[in-house]
């Protein structure tokens, strides 16, 4: 008679088990507070603050991208630029997140961003739609973002759409790790 209480975890090393899963859930949950923090920095323009969210060495690919950031410091004063003067709303959504051992992971979020530029900023409105598909490494003990990739689905500037007007079939989408 089957057993309705039943794990999953029977006859595997149980406590062993257990924490390695609370582990692996506890990593994954401290990446989710990583991102967070990444879109509310973001938002509230606190650059020092969404810096530390970097590795030293962390890679940047912003397709759309004008100034093509080639280092954490770059990217966060890029992005400074472009949104000191602007309301922005920057939701990350539905993560898939992959721990590959104690100190590397990967994540794609499903993504939305709104930028309003004050007026005569010289920076178009955008509204997008699309994925970041990163990679992190636990540094000090603490996740740290190591790439960032955007790519977008759709994409609006001053209302015009520019990227993503029409399907035509399957999308490509291709996990870098």
């Amino acid at each position: 008679m089957p057993n309705d209480t039943s794990t999953g975890h029977e006859g595997a090393n149980d406590s062993g088990s257990y924490l390695a899963d609370i582990r692996r859930l506890g990593d994954i949950e401290e990446i989710k507070q990583l991102k967070a923090r990444y879109f509310r920095y973001v938002d509230l323009h606190w650059w020092p603050e969404l810096r530390g969210l970097f590795a030293d060495d962390a890679v940047f690919e912003i397709g759309e991208s004008t100034s093509c950031p080639r280092t954490s410091e770059e990217f966060v004063a890029s992005v400074g630029r472009h949104l000191s003067e602007a309301v922005s709303v920057h939701h990350g959504h539905m993560p898939e997140i992959r721990i590959v051992d104690a100190e590397t992971a990967h994540g794609i979020w499903a993504m939305f961003d709104l930028v309003e530029p004050s007026a005569g900023s010289g920076y178009p409105a955008l509204t997008g739609y699309g994925h970041y598909t990163e990679s992190y490494r636990k540094i000090d003990g603490r996740w740290r973002i190591t790439r960032l990739r955007l790519t977008r689905l759709k994409r609006s500037v001053d209302g015009a759409v520019v990227e993503g007007d029409g399907v035509d079939g399957r999308r490509e989408f291709v996990e870098p790790w």
